[in-house]
């Protein structure tokens, strides 16, 4: 299984030309050395690199006119192989996925890059970084807490170091500047804590308060004047109170006035209503015993028709009786001697029923006809008193639209009263603003401003914790050991000079040649430390020149060679060197140049290309 890739690796950088055959140098997981003769090319390599990074132009020697891009093939973690592109001329920087030899619109993955690190745009910076596992952090600038974006531009010096960088006499931690700063400090900390200053308020410098103390007293005058011009000098304040007072008790009446009025505009309203609901009621009952007379007449219907059949019956009845008393009319015989029955006694109990039935139907229809009677009356009282109660509402309602009006006149004038109070109210509110005005601008003005500003409780140290500084020197003694560097057991890292310290001697009190190889150390120990501890780095490191101690004894540019120098080259340092940078090779890439003619045999066991600038031996130099 294929082990995940935790550093950025740099595999190619490429120039191009119209007309020109590509030149390019490779490189791999390790160490990568380029070293040979002086103005080769191999110092081009750096600021090449540095370039596509998003740094400053370099310039094009003569041997390489008609190269117009430079392509540089990274390998990133979660993201695999990318090319990018950018011209001698400057601008953009362009991106492709894979290792390609162009990179042009219609690339796989073909996006353009700012230069510059920018929240808002697609950037190289923020490409390397969010690659090497960074967040956005903001870095302290001073004691008012100001802050600067951390960008690759801000990294590289941890990831880049040219010669001259290597070998001054400033601390580790400066880029170009030349005394260590906020930033420097909050950098270094950042990247061995992962604490930056985000959390931190910025405090207004005090040109900056001045400006706005100025602001705010010219608004307070212009504020003052338009005051001014709405009082009337002429009255005073007690003046304008006692008026406020008469206008109050004037209010206050005026309200009662008012709350009587709107009493009895309720009470008038009520009986209009009460008189309303009466009616309706009477309404209501009228319609009901209209409903009842119809059925009643329904009912005086039925009892008509009762009537009239059963005196059918009765009549029927009395007919059979009338005629039974007449001679059989089958056998003759007259009634005295007539023995068969014919049912007469039968219909005359028929007949008696049919009689008191009628009887009883007429009583009952007499009863319907004295209660349809009763409900006519009471129809008629009822419509009397809805007379009498539409009389009486518009009795109320002629007062109700008189008291509407009265309460209505009332309340125009208790409305004026009350915006007469707001008014010398508001009088009063306008003295008592513009008094609050003048003795602000007062305090304003005689307020001092101090010219430094601070962020309350900040500390602006930034100096690594003690634990910080100790873990950070095992790391970089673990790293000098490795090196076979003399005395390598007494180096620590000195927060008070922010450098190392070697047996009591400061970096800077060393020679060139020391202070390269100590220089290399620092930047090796924050990559080792980084890795060790699972904090981001982007795994690479170039070195320009670590090597100087080993510089030829006629070389006199850098000082004579002094005995800790000699001591390097007699503790075989640069074979040490080299074993101990190409052992990361799992997880860390070093490009290492050498402006000196270095040993063969020590870099032999090495990636390494050689700039001979000789035209019949090897490589002449980076175009030739």
């Amino acid at each position: 299984m294929t082990q995940k890739r935790r550093n950025i690796r740099i595999d190619r950088l490429a120039m191009m030309g119209p007309e020109q055959e590509r030149v390019d140098v490779s490189f791999v997981d390790g160490v990568n050395i380029i070293w040979g003769a002086s103005n080769a090319g191999k110092s081009f390599v750096r600021k090449a690199i540095d370039y596509v990074l998003g740094g400053e132009k370099p310039t094009v020697p003569d041997e390489g006119l008609g190269y117009d891009n430079f392509l540089l093939w990274l390998t990133l973690p979660n993201i695999g192989a990318v090319t990018l592109r950018r011209s001698v001329h400057g601008g953009e920087i362009y991106k492709a996925k894979g290792h390609l030899d162009k990179v042009h619109l219609g690339s796989d993955g073909y996006a353009a890059l700012k230069p510059s690190h920018s929240p808002q745009s697609p950037n190289v910076s923020k490409l390397v970084l969010t690659a090497s596992g960074f967040r956005d952090a903001k870095l302290l600038k001073n004691e008012r807490a100001e802050k600067s974006p951390f960008s690759l531009r801000t990294l590289m010096r941890y990831v880049l170091v040219d010669e001259t960088r290597m070998i001054d006499e400033k601390s580790v931690l400066l880029q170009h500047s030349s005394k260590v700063t906020s930033e420097d400090k909050g950098l270094i900390k950042f990247l061995l804590t992962g604490i930056d200053g985000s959390s931190v308020e910025t405090v207004r410098s005090g040109d900056q308060l001045k400006a706005a103390r100025e602001a705010k007293i010219e608004l307070l005058s212009q504020m003052a004047d338009k005051l001014r011009e709405a009082i009337d000098e002429n009255q005073s304040e007690d003046d304008v109170r006692d008026l406020l007072t008469v206008a109050e008790q004037e209010r206050d009446d005026l309200y009662t006035v008012l709350a009587g009025r709107q009493d009895e505009l309720d009470n008038l309203a009520a009986e209009v209503k009460s008189r309303n609901l009466e009616i309706r009621t009477q309404e209501s009952r009228i319609a009901d015993l209209g409903a009842m007379m119809l059925r009643f007449d329904e009912l005086a219907r039925v009892y008509a028709s009762d009537v009239e059949r059963l005196s059918g019956l009765e009549e029927g009845g009395f007919l059979l009786q009338k005629f039974a008393k007449m001679n059989c009319p089958v056998c003759g015989a007259v009634p005295d001697y007539q023995d068969h029955d014919h049912g007469l006694a039968d219909v005359e109990k028929q007949r008696v029923a049919v009689e008191a039935e009628i009887e009883k139907i007429l009583k009952e229809h007499r009863d319907l006809k004295a209660a349809i009677q009763t409900a006519l009356r009471e129809v008629e009282n009822r419509n009397t008193e809805i007379e009498t109660l539409v009389e009486d509402k518009s009795s109320y309602e002629i007062l109700l639209s008189a008291a509407k009006e009265l309460e209505m006149g009332t309340r125009g004038i208790f409305a004026s009263a009350s915006k007469k109070v707001s008014k010398l109210k508001s009088l009063l509110e306008d003295r008592r603003l513009l008094a609050s005005y003048d003795a602000e601008r007062a305090k304003q003005s005689t307020q001092s401003i101090r010219s430094r500003q601070r962020a309350e409780g900040l500390d602006l140290n930034l100096d690594l914790t003690s634990n910080e500084a100790n873990e950070l020197s095992k790391v970089i003694k673990q790293v000098l050991t490795q090196w076979n560097y003399p005395g390598a057991d007494a180096v620590h890292f000195s927060s008070t000079d922010q450098d190392i310290v070697v047996d009591g001697k400061r970096r800077r009190d060393n020679g060139a040649g020391i202070r390269a190889i100590l220089h290399s150390a620092f930047k090796v120990a924050i990559l080792v430390y980084c890795a060790e501890k699972g904090r981001p780095h982007p795994g690479f490191l170039i070195l320009d020149a670590p090597l100087l101690a080993y510089r030829p004894a006629e070389d006199t540019r850098y000082g004579e060679l002094d005995d800790d120098e000699i001591a390097l080259r007699d503790a075989d340092l640069a074979g040490h060197f080299y074993r101990h940078l190409h052992s990361l090779g799992g997880s860390a890439q070093f490009i290492v140049i050498e402006n000196h003619k270095s040993d063969q045999a020590v870099v032999a066991p090495f990636p390494n290309i050689q700039f001979t600038r000789n035209a019949n031996t090897g490589r002449q130099g980076f175009f030739v």
